[in-house]
């Protein structure tokens, strides 16, 4: 199990635009995708392409890999 600090990108809504979010943690194990946690948010498990570990020059760049067809979080 690996621990790290992480942007997550977050898809927008009515009244935001698609971004790059910080201050998560990410933990890579052995289930399926990536486990994010956050103080102001509920634990998730999202893609890996939803996360980087190095902060984005470009915070509403979206990330390489987007898949905006999803999975967005895995259950």
């Amino acid at each position: 199990m690996r621990r790290e600090r992480c942007w997550v990108w977050f898809r927008g809504g009515l009244n935001e635009s698609s971004r790059w979010v910080g201050g998560f943690q990410a933990t890579t194990d052995a289930e399926r995708g990536v486990l994010i946690q956050h103080p102001g948010y509920r634990d998730a498990r999202v893609p890996s392409w939803r996360i980087t570990t190095v902060e984005p020059d470009d915070l509403e760049a979206p990330p390489d890999g987007l898949d905006e067809s999803g999975p967005w979080q895995f259950f």
